[in-house]
């Protein structure tokens, strides 16, 4: 392979430039997004675009991308629709991504970013909840920073999982700084409101330390787990959390016609997804048409109602898609999901392979409860994620 040239260079950091702003800013990661596709253009990556098609998930992202463009055509609020619509073009950096010659130093690159930016947020998270810097502060939101609490919880455990694999195979960096941003970043999981993220730390730890670790370093590293997992019930917050879902079940069900509480409205936009898929299994309600057509589907009496609050997805990535863009929507997205997760999960004793197959894990039990699908940094996330080289072989690998 010939040497890159500066310009070549560049692209690699300029693909990894929005994971960086991820935590910290989305105008930000925006703004690198957009000069990564100007970069891309100038510097005629897209001569490459025949590497695209050596990747087994390309086919049923072209064509998700393109069926929810064409859900545009019967959807009554092209406002929203557009919105749903751009989130599925950022496929097109899963696109550009794989088109890129890369090496093994541009994904310890990539990588660098990608904790990087946690940490910078992390350590400002810190700062802000202690008063030390003077930042808008809620008191129910500790330990967040400047990122959204959801997003931010399921991000930790994305980093904890990465670091997991780290630890073992000092491929990225040495124990000595992967070990206190693992304690950074655990301690801040615990602590914070995010419960979305905590569920998948439960859930995805342990699986991950039975696949990375073989005899006492299993039980060692089970055993940190379940001192986070203690610490995490000691947790003031989680407490609190915990007691308000349970007192949010106890409305949505003694007050099944209406409902205001978190949980509850989670419940009825799911019930409100399923319903438009029954009703419009073929081609769904359209792009962008859910809001407008729960909000049909409350006025009938069908679903519940939520006074004051306009609910724009299910709550859940497959209902979501499944309403509005009906069954071949939904087989379209599991095709490109499950595509993406065999080539991460062959190529999970990678660095690389297992960075995504980790944050498929969080992708695939995370959207159960959340339309992950239409978030802005989940949907430019896991495209630049797919784009990584996940079918390349590095020198190193865990012993």
């Amino acid at each position: 392979m010939p040497p890159k040239t500066t310009l070549e260079r560049s692209l690699i950091w300029l693909y990894g430039l929005p994971v960086f702003f991820f935590p910290l800013s989305t105008a930000g990661a925006g703004i690198a997004a957009g000069l990564f596709l100007l970069f891309y253009l100038f510097s005629g990556g897209w001569r490459h675009w025949r590497r695209v098609r050596e990747r087994p998930w390309w086919l049923p992202l072209l064509l998700m991308m393109l069926w929810t463009f064409a859900g545009l055509l019967w959807t009554s609020d092209l406002h929203d629709g557009f919105k749903v619509a751009t989130t599925a073009a950022y496929g097109i950096y899963a696109f550009m991504g794989a088109s890129l010659a890369w090496e093994e130093r541009d994904l310890r690159i990539f990588l660098r970013l990608f904790l990087a930016g946690m940490t910078v947020n992390a350590l400002l998270a810190i700062l802000i909840t202690e008063h030390i810097l003077h930042w808008h502060y809620d008191p129910s939101m500790p330990f967040v920073g400047l990122s959204d609490h959801i997003w931010w919880s399921m991000a930790l455990t994305h980093a904890i999982l990465w670091l997991l694999w780290d630890i073992k195979a000092v491929w990225n960096l040495p124990r000595i700084v992967n070990l206190p941003l693992l304690l950074i970043f655990a301690g801040e999981l615990a602590l914070s409101p995010g419960r979305s993220g905590q569920l998948l730390f439960i859930l995805l730890t342990p699986v991950a330390v039975f696949l990375l670790y073989r005899g006492a370093w299993r039980y060692l590293a089970m055993g940190g787990i379940a001192a986070v997992l203690a610490l995490m019930t000691l947790s003031p917050f989680i407490q609190a959390r915990l007691e308000l879902g349970y007192q949010n079940l106890q409305q949505f069900a003694a007050h099944p016609a209406s409902t205001d509480t978190s949980w509850g409205i989670h419940l009825a936009t799911m019930w409100a997804g399923a319903e438009m898929f029954w009703q419009h299994p073929l081609f769904g309600v359209g792009t962008g048409d859910f809001a407008p057509a729960m909000e049909a589907l409350q006025r009938a009496r069908e679903v519940t109602a939520t006074p004051g609050t306009r609910n724009d997805s299910a709550a859940n990535s497959y209902l979501s898609e499944a309403a509005v863009l009906g069954l071949p929507g939904l087989l379209l997205l599991l095709w490109f999901l499950l595509r993406l997760s065999g080539e991460a999960w062959r190529g999970r004793s990678n660095p690389q392979g297992w960075f995504v197959l980790t944050y498929l894990g969080i992708f695939w039990i995370g959207g159960l409860y959340n339309t992950l699908i239409w978030g802005y940094a989940d949907a430019l996330g896991i495209a630049i994620f797919a784009g990584l080289p996940l079918h390349r072989s590095w020198s190193a690998a865990p012993r």
